[in-house]
């Protein structure tokens, strides 16, 4: 009977050590050419627990070994570290508890670590009073900031008539900073909390954060849409009280 010998399946090359740390420094070479910066980290650890797996076949009693060990182990660490990090930004655990249900109701179309950098450009401000209501916007202005309403509420007047009310989560100046126009109305509120971007604030987000900005054009442009909606059911209703 006819014995097959392994190394007719194997050849010699294959159960050399060697071999599998080119491989592996190979796949490491290729793994830059890949443009997701995660898809890259994961890769390295792969490769890293590759290393593991030769280094131990070869033995660290051998040359080198003992530091391609302490290497490999870095690299898995910090990667698991920095892969942590990307997926911990995006999780509703990175935000400050009192802003989670603001953003899932408003800012949504956000990451929540995008979310995060948008109010750090930002100040809390409280205006106005019960007895003392406060001009936040006047008619015929250059824009100068755009005002997001976290609680209380806000009136829209027009030539000494409030046409409109404003609730939390409807921004303030929106028209003026979407079309760079004059502003077309008097806002002004009673005991209410405000986010503020002063248009210093805006210039810096545009510039360092671009596509956090254009997110932001879409979050107003469609709240703005809301608005348009709510003020004709709200006259919708009025005419047919009237009638």
């Amino acid at each position: 009977m006819m014995r097959f010998h392994a190394a007719w399946f194997m050849p010699e090359y294959l159960s050399q050590p060697d071999t599998y740390f080119i491989l592996l420094s190979i796949c490491g070479s290729l793994s830059l050419l890949v443009t997701s910066l995660i898809a890259f980290r994961f890769l390295a650890i792969a490769i890293s627990i590759g290393y593991l797996f030769v280094i131990f076949w070869v033995g660290l009693d051998q040359v080198g070994m003992t530091a391609q060990l302490g290497t490999s182990l870095l690299g898995i660490g910090l990667n698991g570290v920095m892969i942590a990090r990307y997926f911990y930004a995006r999780s509703m655990a990175s935000l400050a508890y009192t802003w989670r249900s603001v953003y899932v109701q408003n800012f949504s179309l956000m990451l929540p670590y995008e979310f995060d950098r948008l109010v750090n450009h930002a100040q809390v401000r409280r205006f106005g009073s019960i007895d003392t209501p406060e001009f936040v916007q006047k008619s015929n202005q250059n824009f100068s900031s755009l005002m997001f309403v976290l609680d209380g509420a806000a009136m829209v007047d027009i030539e000494g008539d409030r046409v409109a009310k404003l609730y939390p989560g409807d921004w303030i100046s929106e028209e003026s900073f979407l079309t760079g126009e004059t502003t077309k109305d008097d806002v002004l509120v009673k005991n209410a909390t405000l986010l503020v971007w002063d248009a210093d604030d805006l210039a810096r987000l545009k510039e360092k954060n671009p596509s956090i900005y254009e997110k932001l054009n879409l979050i107003i442009s469609r709240n703005l849409c809301h608005k348009l909606i709510r003020a004709y059911g709200d006259e919708h209703r009025l005419m047919h009280q009237n009638d």
